[in-house]
């Protein structure tokens, strides 16, 4: 929300910079766009399912330690009040 205008500027700001390019300028920075696209499209294709297991496991890495501490505590509030109504 704080941000939202400073992309606008950005985006305008891209706008009139292309504006002012002159033609040679403007088809090579559009073959470079292209390019660019035609490369990451090429890097998406080589995403694999080990790609996929590897950022899983990654994030599992990640997240359980987290996961087993709040179980840790979520059961130790639990007992707390199994203790406090005997």
């Amino acid at each position: 929300m704080l941000f939202n205008s400073k992309d606008r500027v950005d985006r305008d700001l891209e706008k009139i910079r292309e504006a002012n390019l002159t033609p040679e300028q403007l088809t090579k920075k559009r073959e470079k766009e292209k390019a660019e696209k035609e490369r990451h499209a090429a890097q998406v294709e080589g995403w694999t399912w080990k790609d996929t297991l590897a950022m899983t496991i990654a994030i599992i890495e990640v997240v359980l330690p987290f996961m087993l501490v709040f179980a840790a505590v979520m059961a130790l509030v639990f007992m707390f009040f199994v203790w406090m109504a005997n």
